[in-house]
C-alpha cells in the first residue's frame, strides 16, 4: 500500500448520550475541570453534563463537563472567536 492510497481519517459524530452510557457504565467518570463525580446515567442525562471531544492531540480524547462548569467552558471559547474574528 502506498501513502497515497491511504484516506483521510473522517471525524465521526460524537453521541453524548451513548458516551455517557458508556462512561456511567464504569463508575468512574468525574469532571475534567472540577474534578465531580459523574453520577448514574439518568441523572447525568437529566442534568446536562456533557461529553467534548479534545483535538490537535496525538491520541483521541474525550473529556467530561457537569453543568456547573459549561459556562465557564464557553467563556473562554467565545472571548477566543471574538479576537480571532477582528472585534
Amino acid at each position: 500500500m502506498s501513502l497515497g492510497a491511504v484516506k483521510a481519517r473522517e471525524r465521526l459524530a460524537l453521541d453524548v448520550h451513548d458516551a455517557l452510557h458508556a462512561i456511567c457504565s464504569t463508575g468512574k467518570g468525574r469532571c475534567w475541570h472540577c474534578d465531580r463525580r459523574l453520577p448514574r446515567v439518568e441523572e447525568a442525562v437529566g442534568a446536562g453534563w456533557d461529553v467534548q471531544r479534545i483535538e490537535g492531540e496525538c491520541v483521541a480524547s474525550i473529556i467530561l463537563v457537569c453543568p456547573k462548569c459549561q459556562p465557564k467552558c464557553a467563556k473562554p471559547r467565545l472571548a477566543a472567536q471574538a479576537l480571532a474574528a477582528g472585534m
